[in-house]
This record gives C-alpha cells, structure tokens and sequence, in this order.
C-alpha cells in the first residue's frame, strides 16, 4: 500500500503540531488532567524504545480513556485466543484509561501514546513495526495516521462512532478528516447512522460497515456474571422498587435530592440507591447530613449487605425485616458495585451527564432498566440510542426528575415498554466482536 501525499489540511496540522505539543506543557499548570497525562509521559520515550522488541509485528491498539479501553479488550481477548504469539500492545491518552489499564491489564504492553508530533510518531512507528493499527472509537491522530500509512501499515476503525454535530463534520474540519479517513483499510462502525455520516456527511471513501460496538459485550458478560450477588440479594431484601441513582457527581445529586421526599411520599414503597462516582468520605458525609436535612432515613451499602448476610437463611429477598423499617435511601460506600446493584434495581438515572459526559448507560440497559440522564450524553451514542426508542430521557431540571421518575414507577406498561427497549439496546449488538475480527484477520494475513 503507497501512501499519498497529505492535502492543504494535514499539511498545516503537521506543520503546526510540535507547536500544539509545547503548548500543552504551557497549559498544564492550569489543567490538573493534562498536567498528569505529561507527568506519564517522563521517560516514555526510553520505555517505548525498551518495548520496541515485543512489539515487533505486533496488532497496536490505541485508545483514548477508559470507555474506548472496554471497547478494545474483547478484540484482544480474541486476537489472543485465536492467534497465540501474535504480539499485542496498547497506546493509552488520558491517564484515567492508563491507570484503568493497570489495573486490568489484557495486551502484552500498555503504554502512553506520545503528543502527536511528527518525529514522534515516524520514531514509534519504526521502532515497533506493527503489522496492523487500529483505533477504536473516534481517537485518531493525524501525525500517527500519516506515519502508520507512510509504513505501509494497514490501519482500521473498530467501534467507530461519528456523532451529529461532530467537529469532524465542520466545514473546516472535514477535508482534514476525510483525508485521514480515507488513509484507513476500512472503518467499523457502531450504528447505520454512524456509517451514514462518515460516508454522506463526511463524505469518505474507504470501506465502511456497521461492526457494532464491542463494549456491550462486556457489558452482556459482566450482568451474567453478576447473577446470585449478595449486593444484589441484600437490595432485594429491603422489598419494594429500587430507583438507582448511578455514578452521581454533585449536580446530578441536585437534580434528585430537591424532588425525592415528593417521589417517596408519592410511591412509598420505592427506595433509593444513591451511588456517589467518588464515595470518599467527605462526600458520603456531606450525602447522608443532607438526605437527612431533608427527612429521608439512609443507611450504608454495607450495613445493609451486612445485616442480610447475618440473618438466617440469608440470600435474595430473605433478609431479617424485608421492607419493615428499611431505609429511604441506600448509600453505596465502595466503588465496582454498580453492575450487581442494577440487577436489583427498576429504574435508573447515569450520572456524569451535567458535567463531561454520561458515564455507562450500557450496565443499567442490559439489567432491564429505563434509564433518565442529563443533558451531556454526545459522549455516549448507545445514550442517543436509547432515547431514540423511547427507552431513555434526558433530563434538566427537578420536576422533570420527578415526572419521570412518577411515570415510570406509577405505569407498568410504560415500564415494561422502556425496559424492553433498553434491554434491546444492548443485546442487539452481540456478535460486534466476531463482526469486527472478520475485518481484522484479513489484513493480518497480508504479512
């Protein structure tokens, strides 16, 4: 494959490039993320040179966070399963996905990728010689591009999403992307919307088809393995319907908090999980003076696990009282328990969807649950998704809150509508891995 010489676009953001890298150790001081991701980066390129003989011929995934990160891990699961010895390394960007890595770590190397300058990405590239590059969801950058194809390294798009309103559909933006794109094998995307873009609205010219999105996979493997969990069973036993309140930050906690003593006056057998993104506890403190402030009775996730794994015959719905005396609200005091929780749950609300982005709508979709957000959710297309089939809703202010939450628990038909679509959303697309790897191994079988 003989790459092309780059257009007027590509041309100036690589000659603009190693200004945009020094530019961003100007800003770090004022951007405590940024300034972590550079501090990764001390000695990166001495460990990328150390890595350079594992590397060779390797299948180099790079991903942005920690999302793009589950998105990838199927694929290398099968890789591994399916060709042993095939070399597999990992490039992260954000520091929250390189330490997400660390901790769950599925590629013989997981390293940073280097700011994109063009020197940079020429001296990875020819260090690791990889026989495949392939980005997973929308993180690609034009100096790694031009370098890879340059190579003669064929390089994909798995998971690919390509939102409405997307920089990348800008007048300005799109003859630089259409000339990346158009660089690549071919682009596996999420959804036929997502096709449509990246064909008619970015206008590309490489193969595109709809793979699928392989974290819902994941996702379907995680609620499988979550079934028969005390988390799930000690819920359970309070009785009554369980909204979930998942991954809150601080405004999606004042969304909820001015509307739930109505809720529950309302539709007094409901009760509450309220799940802070980061249980510290200041925040769990902060959390229980003011349910309290405003009438509501709280207990801990792991009081309540506790009392019900104390009572006798113990196990789902046999706690000691079920529903006599349980708590308004359950207020979770650990982090990774999310999945199990939603398997006990009716309805749920995602946090993060005032501030970044909507953190995963997926977990609570496959548990059967309609699922309420706020307004940030171009960071998740399985969000857009859900509200296109009336399985989620965006929302903005308390009384919306309130007549969501009124009209879900209070309709069962309504309900079992939403639940069932939500639950589609997620079960539609199995079969994204086996999808995505019959556009992979071809072009692995070019070397």
């Amino acid at each position: 494959m003989s790459a092309r010489a780059p257009g007027l676009s590509l041309r100036a953001y690589r000659a603009l490039s190693p200004a945009l890298a020094a530019a961003a150790h100007l800003a770090a001081p004022l951007l405590p993320k940024l300034r972590e991701g550079l501090a990764g980066r001390r000695g990166l390129d001495a460990r990328l040179g150390a890595a350079a003989e594992r590397a060779q011929g390797c299948v180099w995934f790079h991903v942005t966070s920690v999302g793009e990160y589950e998105q990838a891990r199927p694929l290398v699961a099968a890789l591994r399963e399916r060709r042993p010895g095939l070399p597999l390394a990992i490039t992260h960007f954000s520091p929250s996905g390189r330490r997400f890595a660390e901790r769950r770590p599925c590629a013989d190397i997981h390293e940073y990728l280097p700011l994109d300058r063009p020197a940079a990405m020429a001296a990875l590239v020819a260090r690791w010689r990889p026989r495949l590059l392939v980005f997973v969801k929308f993180d690609c950058w034009p100096n790694q591009v031009l370098e890879a194809d340059r190579a003669g390294v064929p390089i994909v798009l798995m998971a690919g999403s390509l939102r409405p309103g997307s920089r990348r559909l800008h007048r300005f933006g799109r003859p630089l992307y259409r000339d990346l794109f158009d660089r690549f094998a071919h682009l596996g995307v999420c959804t036929e919307d997502d096709r449509r873009r990246f064909v008619e609205g970015l206008g590309v010219q490489c193969p595109v088809s709809v793979t699928g999105d392989t974290r819902a996979e994941q996702v379907i493997l995680r609620w499988e393995a979550s079934r028969g969990g005390p988390v799930a069973g000690a819920l359970q036993a309070l009785g009554g319907r369980l909204l979930v309140l998942g991954s809150t930050w601080p405004p999606d906690e004042q969304l909820w908090l001015p509307v739930l003593p109505a809720l529950l006056a309302a539709c007094p057998e409901v009760r509450v999980v309220l799940t802070p993104h980061e249980p510290t506890a200041a925040r769990l403190g902060a959390l229980e003076r003011g349910l309290a402030a405003a009438g509501l009775t709280c207990s801990r996730l792991s009081a309540v696990v506790a009392v019900d794994a104390a009572a006798p015959g113990a196990g789902a719905g046999t706690g000691a009282d079920a529903g006599t005396g349980a708590p308004n609200v359950v207020l979770v005091d650990s982090v990774g328990q999310l999945a199990e929780i939603y398997r006990a749950g009716h309805l749920a609300y995602v946090g993060g969807s005032f501030t970044t982005g909507v953190h995963n709508t997926l977990e609570p979709a496959v548990a059967g649950l309609p699922v309420l957000f706020g307004p940030v959710i171009d960071n998740a297309a399985e969000a857009g998704e859900l509200v296109r089939r009336g399985a989620g809703q965006v929302l903005r202010r308390p009384p919306e809150a309130l007549a969501a939450a009124l009209r879900l628990l209070g309709d069962d038909a309504a309900h079992r509508a939403a639940a069932a679509a939500a639950r589609a959303v997620v079960l539609d697309q199995r079969g994204a891995t086996a999808r995505s790897l019959a556009v992979i191994e071809p072009l692995l079988d070019l070397h």
